[in-house]
Formats: structure tokens, sequence, C-alpha cells
């Protein structure tokens, strides 16, 4: 088993961070979260007063202080390059000691902020999502495209640098 499906598959619940006002809100993430049945908590910096996308209507959060005791200690990152340190300091802020910077995330300065606070970067590039165990056919599909470039099984990059790796 890859150490990213260990990661996004455990019990623990998660913390989604998005930003909507720079349409970055997760609705992927959040709907195919919602319908595994994986708990998490999504906080979006624009201010989205509930999800959209295929699961829309659901709980948003837009502070801290709003979200529930038992949120994990995984933040799991969907914005801009230019919000990720504002994002990373959000989830610092919740207590989270992981980060997972999804694909167009994983800024050189976000990264340094998450060592800077002790946090642990689990990956910078993938989709969390293609690591679900539970994926919709479009997932297996780009699951299948990454095993197949090799993309897949290569070890979770935890230093900023080199080029995207969300495919090839």
């Amino acid at each position: 088993m890859h150490p990213l499906e260990t990661i996004i598959n455990a019990p623990e619940p998660l913390v989604l961070i998005g930003n909507s006002a720079e349409d970055r809100f997760p609705g992927y993430s959040y709907d195919a979260y919602t319908r595994m049945g994986k708990r998490f908590y999504c906080i979006d910096m624009g201010g989205l007063p509930e999800s959209r996308g295929k699961t829309s209507g659901g709980k948003v959060y837009h502070a801290v202080s709003e979200l529930p005791d038992d949120r994990g200690d995984l933040a799991v990152i969907w914005v801009h390059p230019k919000s990720a340190v504002s994002a990373v300091n959000l989830a610092h802020e919740a207590g989270c000691s992981r980060v997972w910077f999804s694909f167009g995330t994983g800024h050189r300065d976000a990264v340094s902020r998450a060592e800077e606070l002790g946090m642990n970067v689990v990956e910078i590039g993938r989709c969390p999502v293609l690591y679900l165990s539970d994926k919709r056919p479009e997932c297996k599909a780009h699951e299948l495209a990454t095993k197949l470039t090799g993309l897949y099984r290569q070890p979770p990059r935890t230093t900023p640098g080199g080029k995207r790796r969300e495919m090839f």
C-alpha cells in the first residue's frame, strides 16, 4: 500500500482548506469525502456560505473557532499559491501538525512556513482524492493514468521544486 493511501484513508477526520474567492473551493474533494463517509471539516477562506458542486449545501466553516474539537491533525490545502502561506497559518491555528498540498498549491514559501511552524509536509502536488479507497469512475481513470506513467508509486514529495505531479 502506498503511504499516501494510508494517510488519506485513515479514520481520523481532516481539515479541508479552500478559498472560493480565488475559485478554489474544493468541491470535488468535498463530494468525494462526503460520498465515502470520510469525516472532514471544510474551511473556506473566501466566505462561501455552504458547499458547492455535486454536494452543494453542505456545512462550510469560516474560522477555526467554529470547528468541532475532533478535527484531526491533517490539513489538505486547495488554494492558489499566493494564498498558501495563509492557509498553512490557518491549518496551524486549527491544531494540524500535518499538511498535504494538493496540486498547484505547494509554493515554496508555504512549505517553508509549514516547516517553520513544525508541521510535517506529507505531500506536495498530488490530489488526495486519487489515493482514496472508494473512487468515482473518473478517479479510477486518473488512477490508471498515474499508474501507467509511474507517478502513482513515486514516494511522497515533501520538498518544493520540480515539475507539477498531478498526472505525469
